[in-house]
C-alpha cells in the first residue's frame, strides 16, 4: 500500500510539472530572418462540377468536386508581379475560383478582387492582390484573366 501511495504522489507531481511547463513564455520566431518572400509562384483556376458516386451504401451520393480549368497560357512573372492566365475558348469566367501557391504569409484581395478558394466572377479580367512576406514586405500582384479566341 505504501508503494501505491508513493506512485500516486509521484504521478501527481509529474502532472503538475507538465502543466506548469505550458505556462512559461514561448520563444518568439524572428520572421524577419526569412527575408522578402512576397511572391506568388503559381495560380490555378477551378470550377465545381457535380459528381455522383456509388459508395456502397445502396443509394448513390451526389456532391461537388473541384476541377481545374484548362488554360491556353498561364504565366507568372515574378519581376513584374503579374499573373496572366488565358483560359480555353468557351470557358465561362463568371463562376470559377482561383488557388494560389505562394511563399508569403497572407494574400489579400484588393479593390473587390475575388477571394482565393471561393467561386466568383472573373469576367472583369483584371484584379489586384497584396502578398505579405514574413519580414513585413508587401507586394501588389496583378492578375489578368482572359479567354482564348
Amino acid at each position: 500500500m505504501k508503494h501505491y501511495k508513493l506512485f500516486v504522489i509521484i504521478g501527481m507531481c509529474m502532472s503538475l510539472l507538465a502543466f506548469t511547463s505550458c505556462l512559461k513564455p514561448r520563444v518568439e520566431l524572428d520572421q524577419g530572418a526569412w527575408g522578402d518572400n512576397a511572391f506568388i509562384t503559381n495560380a490555378v483556376l477551378f470550377e465545381y462540377v457535380e459528381v455522383t458516386n456509388d459508395l456502397g451504401y445502396g443509394t448513390p451520393v451526389t456532391g461537388y468536386q473541384a476541377k481545374n480549368i484548362g488554360t491556353a497560357s498561364n504565366v507568372v512573372n515574378r519581376d513584374n508581379a503579374t499573373i496572366t492566365i488565358i483560359v480555353q475558348k468557351g470557358t465561362n469566367l463568371s463562376k470559377i475560383g482561383i488557388r494560389f501557391s505562394h511563399y508569403g504569409t497572407k494574400i489579400e484581395p484588393l479593390d473587390g478582387a475575388p477571394v482565393a478558394g471561393v467561386i466568383s466572377d472573373f469576367s472583369k479580367g483584371y484584379f489586384k492582390y497584396r502578398v505579405y512576406s514574413a519580414d513585413g514586405t508587401t507586394r501588389e500582384w496583378k492578375l489578368i484573366v482572359s479567354v482564348a479566341e
